[in-house]
């Protein structure tokens, strides 16, 4: 293998390299355009998805926030139906309270904890 060879193989390389890391930004960049225009996709300002839980292929029971009013909707392909008010709203945590702490201690009740009796 001589000296063109490699510069050609490197050359290729760092080609790809370029590209690839040109379409991920580039897809990014068009993500956060199109989210931008139509705003966020749990809801806008005034109408936001609280919870959401799918109850078949193609139905869901969603609770939604209306200007501080929370309804559970039943969701399918053919109709939408209002199901309750709730009289106690679902606090949802802001992002600016989950913390990586919180999400930890989450974390924590699902790992197994060591027994230091156990043999092996």
């Amino acid at each position: 293998m001589n000296g063109g060879d490699i510069f050609s193989a490197i050359s290729a390389l760092i080609g790809t390299m370029v590209v690839i890391v040109l379409t991920y930004y580039g897809s990014r960049w068009y993500v956060k355009r199109i989210a931008r225009g139509q705003g966020s996709l749990t809801g806008g300002n005034h109408i936001k998805v609280v919870e959401r839980l799918v109850v078949s292929k193609s139905g869901s029971i969603i609770i939604i926030d209306v200007q501080g009013i929370q309804y559970m909707v039943g969701v399918n392909d053919q109709n939408i139906n209002i199901l309750a008010q709730l009289d106690d709203p679902i606090v949802v945590p802001q992002k600016s309270e989950m913390t990586k702490e919180s999400f930890l201690n989450v974390l924590k009740k699902f790992t197994p904890k060591e027994n230091k009796n156990e043999k092996i």
